[in-house]
């Protein structure tokens, strides 16, 4: 059986949150037995299957429509399975402190050392940890057993929501060593540092750092805290030193503050600039612990004059949606899976993304805080809530978890507490009545504020209806799908001007948006609107959709932000439409990340500066009407088009930087269009093929 060996141990380091601690640390991510089944707490575990964290269950179950697994109600399995994963944890530990931290696990678990139970985590979202110490056997096998469960349960948001919710150890697990005293782990799972701006102009920043440290040894003397802010360059901005007077068994918190002089700004795109912060336990001259993370420093605003302002200047809200999931693996994300998805978010020019419906991973805020964009991250109170008390107290938890543990993060600019609750279409286990989720709300909107200040707390609204509730967040925003379940995509303008003034002609944002599209089925010739729940779901009409809900969003003075639905394709097991059963396809881009569709370019063409031109509808290529539309995105001054070698009349761009030509002929058989585009003295080109029926 795979083991740890004290040289593996000590060769490695762990990361935690945007954090490298000095500490003799694992990734644990071989060996681990699984069965996706209930099982007893000492039941043999040789015949198991033998899997790698991250890990999910329902990597193809989940997205393959719920006909392809009839067996079960949501159309895939949820409910208990286990992990078992042996360790020997080296001698040479002994006299110090263990810790195991599990980034997320799905739904609810519970860990066990040895037959001893370590703690239940209800959540499927944010990182947990336990202390092992007093349970570990030194220089012997020790058995890991952890139970996962994914059922659906009325105490553990989310109880509802339009995506599969994967069970698993889906996210990195880390077993690691301190000293007695060390930087707590405990503290709900977060670095134990807290930096928080009191002040930030050109000239001078002041931070306060609050240290959580715990004391179990019995030395007597001091400690010393020393916090040190080092530049790009690593050279040292500032520091602060702190004697501390041990406190043994107990944790204390040590707050520092530090002046910085003309501080560099994180500025999103434009400079997403972060500074190390680097915080040490010292005894007797020596550190003992140690805990590096960045800091980003920055302000942010909204206002109803001039909407989003990042340290005090409008900044553009051009966001995307984003789920932890793709095909084939589900949430069991790898850290090149979500560096590929971010630079396809960069790609497409968004400089904002709603991290959609809940906390995503610690490399995921990483990626963010490095690249810069501006992040919505929300609890995953989807659609309804519980009359349970329990549902309460795990709501503010998760909540607390979500807050503390992303406290840091640069990138963090909204938080938001709920997503379409009591919408006209959500139906409860027993058929009852919806629940009033206004009590809630009011403790969930009261702890934000307690916990962080700094941030707005918005909310995303099925409807632009007057709800009481609506009014609970400081910001208030709308998912929004006309000409895809309702009405005209030209309704689109009604939808902004009514949220606006539901809620007193305030500015509102735009969270969710779009239409469907399957990249192999197409329309020629003018675009109607689609069944939605039904298996047609041209890409010709996605791209048509979003070009009209652009021209009506964009410099819109009641709008601080908008946010395109989806970035991706993403399983949603219980749908069945657009001949794809499991996938909801209103992404920009493919489950498999392969293919950009048409509508990605259309605001690749309006959101970059980089020069670019795309033909829209070139996978179109068998057609049968000799008289057609070539439609051309490009953000170039001018775009040339030619078609089988001869070029076409000169057209001028519209203002969201579409280029049309009317009435081209094609001649029976093969077609080449190619566009060039040129923009100061640079030129590109995009070439497609196009077949007319004899």
């Amino acid at each position: 059986m795979p083991k740890l060996t004290l040289a593996l141990a000590a060769a490695l380091i762990l990361l935690i949150t945007n954090t490298a601690m000095s500490r003799d640390s694992i990734t644990l991510t071989d060996g681990w037995k699984f069965k996706r089944a209930e099982a007893d707490l000492a039941a043999p575990f040789a015949e198991w299957e033998m899997v790698t964290v991250p890990h999910t269950w329902n990597a193809l179950d989940g997205q393959n429509g719920r006909k392809a697994d009839p067996e079960y109600p949501d159309g895939y399995y949820r409910g208990p399975a286990w992990y078992v994963k042996p360790l020997e944890i080296p001698a040479a530990w002994k006299g110090r402190r263990i810790f195991i931290r599990f980034e997320a696990a799905s739904l609810v678990s519970d860990a066990y050392l040895n037959g001893a139970h370590l703690g239940q985590h209800r959540g499927a979202f944010a990182a947990f940890c336990y202390e092992l110490t007093s349970k570990v056997k030194f220089g012997a096998e020790n058995i890991l057993r952890v139970r996962v469960d994914n059922s659906h349960t009325e105490e553990v948001m989310p109880l509802s929501g339009d995506f599969t919710v994967f069970g698993g150890i889906y996210r990195p697990v880390h077993l690691f060593a301190t000293e007695q005293d060390c930087i707590t782990p405990l503290d709900y799972a977060t670095s134990g540092v807290y930096v928080t701006t009191k002040e930030l102009t050109a000239d001078k920043a002041t931070l306060e750092i609050e240290t959580k440290i715990n004391n179990t040894a019995k030395h007597s003397g001091t400690l010393t805290l020393s916090s040190e802010l080092l530049d790009k360059s690593g050279a040292v901005a500032k520091s602060s030193t702190t004697e501390i007077q041990p406190s043994p068994d107990k944790t204390r918190s040590e707050r520092q503050t530090i002046l910085l002089d003309h501080p560099h700004l994180w500025n999103g795109r434009k400079d997403p600039y972060l500074y190390t912060l680097h915080s040490k336990l010292l005894r007797d001259g020596k550190v003992i612990d140690e805990v590096t993370q960045t800091v980003g420093l920055r302000t942010v605003q909204l206002t109803n004059e001039q909407g989003f302002l990042l340290n005090g200047q409008p900044y553009p809200v051009h966001g995307v949606n984003r789920h932890q999931e793709r095909q084939d693996k589900g949430w069991a994300l790898s850290h090149a899976d979500n560096e590929e998805d971010f630079q396809i978010i960069a790609e497409i020019g968004a400089t904002a993304v709603r991290l959609a419906h809940y906390q995503q991973s610690e490399d995921v805020h990483d990626i963010c805080d490095r690249k810069g964009f501006v992040c919505w991250e929300e609890i995953p109170n989807v659609e309804r809530v519980s009359s349970s008390p329990a549902f309460d107290e795990n709501a503010l938890e998760q909540l607390r978890e979500m807050i503390l543990q992303g406290y840091n993060r640069p990138s963090i600019v909204w938080r938001g507490i709920f997503n379409e609750l009591n919408a006209n279409w959500i139906k409860t286990p027993d058929g009852g009545p919806v629940v009033d989720p206004a009590p809630v709300l009011h403790k969930l909107y009261a702890l934000a504020k307690k916990l962080d200040p700094s941030r707005p707390i918005v909310a995303a609204s099925w409807t632009t209806d007057h709800l009481p509730f609506l009014q609970i967040v400081d910001w208030q925003s709308y998912n929004t799908y006309p000409g895809w379940y309702w009405g005209k995509l030209q309704d689109f303008a009604e939808v902004i001007d009514k949220g606006s003034a539901t809620i007193g002609g305030k500015r509102v944002a735009i969270s969710e948006y779009g239409a469907g599209a399957n990249i192999q089925q197409h329309v020629e010739g003018p675009v109607t609107k689609p069944d939605a729940p039904g298996q047609f779901h041209p890409e010709e009409y996605q791209a048509v959709a979003h070009e009209t809900f652009w021209n009506i969003a964009q410099d819109n003075p009641k709008l601080w932000g908008t946010f395109v639905w989806a970035m991706f394709d993403f399983a949603s097991d219980h749908r069945d439409e657009g001949k794809q059963p499991g996938i909801n396809d209103k992404g920009l881009v493919t489950h498999d990340r392969r293919l950009r569709k048409d509508a990605f370019y259309f605001y690749q063409a309006n959101w970059t500066d980089k020069p670019m031109v795309h033909i829209a509808a070139r996978r179109l290529i068998e057609r049968k009407r000799p008289t057609t539309e070539v439609k051309v995105y490009s953000n170039c001054e001018k775009v040339e088009l030619r078609v089988n070698g001869k070029a076409m009349p000169a057209v001028t761009p519209d203002s969201t930087h579409i280029y049309k030509w009317e009435d081209i002929t094609l001649q029976p058989g093969p077609n080449t269009i190619e566009a060039t585009a040129s923009n100061a003295g640079q030129n590109m080109s995009d070439k497609c093929n196009w077949n007319l029926a004899k």
